[in-house]
């Protein structure tokens, strides 16, 4: 048997904490092990446990083996995974629900309390989407009705009391919080600091090997959503979005040439900007637009052709590639404007020519062999591209997401034996036979096509819209988009991936039962497309109100914003919001709750009142009966016994009876007895009243 805690914690306020601490718990099991999922429910148990007296507090070795257990795991978690966001929420949330089963005094419960919200807040590490951020608000309710039966008096009634005052607390801090969020100095929250998650999608990488775009086809997350400003968005074939340039090939895999570490790229070209403005041609037509990308743990970001970014912590590389000054460890929002009809690199250097041409000394040499024979056979090398577009539209290549393995010689064997093969396949293939005539081509990966969504007028770009293209330069014309896949699969351009990969089995396997797979359904399509505008507009307006959008804000309301007039509006606000809630407060009376047999009681006079005998302001019960029954004596009977059964009811008064030696004695009904008989004599009383009622209606 446990031994007496030295404080008894409520029974109302232990199951409110408890409950707290399984929903604070319960979206962080999505990301952590099972381990810990399993030991938050053991000491969730252990300590309701605890309470009843069933189990003991865990002694001083079973304390040590705990602890010993814990970071043998935590040690192990974080050799596998690495030191990032998993592991140390891990970590936390161990030595939170560690501390239940020690519980002794108060004030270790106003800890796990206050720990709850701390957890509640590690929350938006992983998510500060809509659904994220109202559960989190459920829970912050719950943990304050935990809260308020801690502090709350043992009589006073349990229940759905402490939810309603904590959803009322919860509302009236709304406003006040609205003023702060809208006027304070932003402050990059926890949430907003650059973290290793592990368990984010990357999606495009810097290399390529054929299958790893194909890989990617298996996924409908979401990779980034789109809004144009002031223009009509492009058709669908014409949305290529530019992610990486890949120029070195070992004969197996495609990599973007690296001058150090790609997370610090972007940093060193703060310092050093290419002067792009020499090496290109602008178009007429430019097309604004804002990009939501989701967090991928990469600095790469995703543009239309020759991409200017208008954030200023945004920088370019020398292919025009668009690079964060970090890894999007967060969604993030930024702005692009970019010019149709462009044209780059007019003038080849010799050494950008070298890279583009560079092939390995030894393999592929059947493929060396079929690309000179066609070259010779044609006048231009632009002749040449339309030729090998021809070889593979005129043969049977076929686009799948389960091509057959390549050998040693993959180009050979793609293009002359299996000839299936995803994106990555062609591109691979298509630079190769570039090159090996000697004109510049590069492989080019990112996304191409969009889901629109008619809502709020924007798009949607998922995970299995990752694709590669080929670049090539021409004389003349510079770098030239050319794609051989829609020489294969042309629907997989003009229509999008969806309808080439209908009748593929791999496409969306990772995804059975998401709402994109099920899209085929209407109204799931439609909730879809409502649910996800709610979610950009949240995106747009909340999680990416950063400083310079509140500048901008300001600006606009204020004029020349200046520290005064900010201060001056965040306290008048302020006063405002906080005076009308005190109104609130002052103005409304509790409302006194009537007991069970106070109500039966009123019901009582209300029957008496429909013949004019209601009970009078400030008359007493014995009063009241003595009263009816002298102008109503054939309802003295009933009177007298609904009396007796409310004083019993209210006032703990019994019946005096004499026995027969003379002894007078009292005696003393149970409650649910005379509740029982007071409703009986209710009922017996509305039908003695049925007939003066209608001699009363009758007159």
């Amino acid at each position: 048997m446990s031994k007496v805690a030295d404080y008894q914690i409520p029974r109302s306020a232990l199951g409110w904490m408890l409950l707290s601490v399984l929903l604070v718990m319960l979206p962080q099991s999505l990301h952590m092990p099972f381990w810990v999922t399993f030991l938050t429910l053991v000491c969730i148990a252990w300590r309701w446990l605890i309470f009843t007296g069933v189990a003991a507090y865990p002694g001083r070795l079973l304390r040590i083996a705990i602890v010993v257990f814990t970071m043998t795991l935590s040690v192990s978690q974080m050799r596998s995974s690495g030191i990032g966001l998993d592991s140390a929420a891990s970590l936390l949330a161990l030595g939170f629900v560690f501390k239940l089963i020690e519980m002794r005094h108060k004030r270790d419960v106003y800890v796990v309390i206050s720990l709850c919200f701390i957890m509640a807040m590690v929350n938006f590490l992983y998510s500060q989407s809509v659904v994220a951020t109202i559960y989190t608000a459920i829970v912050i309710i719950v943990i304050t009705c935990a809260m308020l039966a801690l502090n709350r008096s043992h009589l006073h009634p349990v229940g759905r009391g402490n939810l309603r005052l904590a959803t009322v607390m919860a509302l009236q801090a709304l406003p006040l919080t609205i003023v702060l969020f809208v006027m304070f100095p932003r402050i990059a929250p926890l949430w907003a600091v650059p973290m290793q998650n592990s368990s984010g999608t990357t999606g495009v990488s810097d290399e390529m090997t054929p299958g790893d775009l194909a890989q990617l086809g298996r996924s409908s997350e979401l990779a980034f959503r789109v809004q144009f400003e002031d223009s009509l968005a492009p058709l669908h074939q014409d949305l290529y979005w530019r992610g990486l340039v890949l120029e070195d090939f070992d004969g197996q895999t495609w990599r973007r040439t690296r001058r150090g570490s790609s997370y610090s790229e972007a940093a060193s070209l703060n310092d050093f900007r290419w002067n792009w403005e020499d090496r290109v041609r602008l178009g007429s037509q430019a097309l604004r637009y804002n990009v939501i990308i989701e967090p991928s743990n990469q600095p790469w970001l995703y543009g239309l052709h020759l991409a200017q970014p208008l954030n200023r912590e945004l920088y370019q590389s020398r292919n025009f590639e668009i690079f964060n000054n970090g890894v999007i460890s967060k969604r993030s929002s930024y702005d692009l404007i970019s010019y149709r009809g462009s044209a780059t690199d007019l003038i080849l250097l010799d050494s950008a020519r070298r890279r583009t041409t560079n092939l390995p000394g030894r393999g592929n040499e059947q493929s060396v062999a079929f690309a000179e024979r066609l070259r010779a056979g044609v006048q231009s090398d632009r002749d040449y591209v339309y030729a090998v577009l021809a070889h593979f539209q005129q043969n049977e290549f076929y686009y799948t997401l389960n091509p057959a393995l390549l050998g040693e010689q993959r180009v050979d064997d793609f293009l002359f034996n299996t000839r299936q093969g995803f994106c990555e396949h062609y591109a691979s293939s298509f630079a190769f036979l570039m090159r090996a005539v000697g004109i510049p081509a590069r492989v080019v990966v990112g996304y191409q096509g969009a889901e629109y969504n008619p809502y709020e007028d924007y798009m949607m770009v998922y995970q299995y819209n990752a694709h590669a293209w080929n670049e090539v330069w021409l004389e003349g014309e510079g770098w030239v988009r050319f794609d051989p896949t829609a020489a294969v699969s042309p629907e997989r351009i003009e229509q999008g991936v969806e309808a080439a990969l209908a009748d593929d089995p791999a496409f969306r396997e990772q995804s059975l039962f998401s709402a994109a797979r099920l899209g085929s359904l209407g109204w799931v399509n439609a909730l879809r497309l409502r649910l996800d505008a709610i979610e950009y507009e949240w995106n747009r307006r909340v999680v990416n109100y950063d400083e310079d959008v509140q500048s901008d804000f300001l600006a606009n309301v204020l004029g020349d914003v200046t520290d005064q007039k900010v201060l001056f509006v965040l306290i008048a606000l302020a006063f405002v919001a906080t005076g009308a809630i005190a109104l609130t407060v002052i103005s409304s009376e509790p409302r006194s709750r009537r007991s069970v047999a106070d109500s039966l009681y009123y019901q009582f006079g209300k029957e008496l009142d429909k013949i004019s005998l209601g009970r009078q302001r400030g008359e007493t019960p014995l009063r009241y009966r003595d009263r009816v029954c002298a102008a109503k004596p054939e309802l003295a009977q009933l009177v007298t016994e609904a009396t007796r059964c409310y004083m019993e009811l209210n006032y703990h008064t019994g019946v005096r009876k004499q026995d027969s030696a003379g002894q007078e004695s009292t005696t003393y009904g149970s409650n649910t007895d005379s509740l029982a008989e007071f409703r009986k004599v209710l009922t017996q009383l509305r039908f003695k009243l049925l007939p003066f009622g209608r001699l009363r209606r009758e007159a």
